[in-house]
């Protein structure tokens, strides 16, 4: 799966997950996403075990505490970074 892809998403889960409307401009792929309040300490909880379950992914604590953890773009990179490979 490609970063677009995963980012894409990822975005899809925040905006339902956190009722994110469509006409919210200052929400992005690289807007800061617990600094500008659309994801909270409740809502990483729910963020992980959506890539968990999405992606197979466990994020390890050094990604979590990384600025790229931050943003959806970021997110959708470490995910990809650490997302098991299926041979086709």
């Amino acid at each position: 799966m490609s970063q677009e892809e995963t980012g894409h998403r990822l975005e899809s889960f925040v905006r339902k997950q956190f009722a994110v409307g469509a006409a919210d401009t200052r929400f992005s792929r690289s807007a800061a996403l617990f600094e500008l309040g659309y994801v909270d300490s409740v809502g990483v909880v729910e963020l992980l075990a959506f890539v968990r379950e999405e992606f197979g992914v466990e994020i390890p604590d050094d990604d979590l505490l990384s600025e790229d953890f931050s943003t959806l773009d970021g997110i959708a990179g470490i995910v990809c970074r650490l997302a098991p490979q299926v041979a086709v």
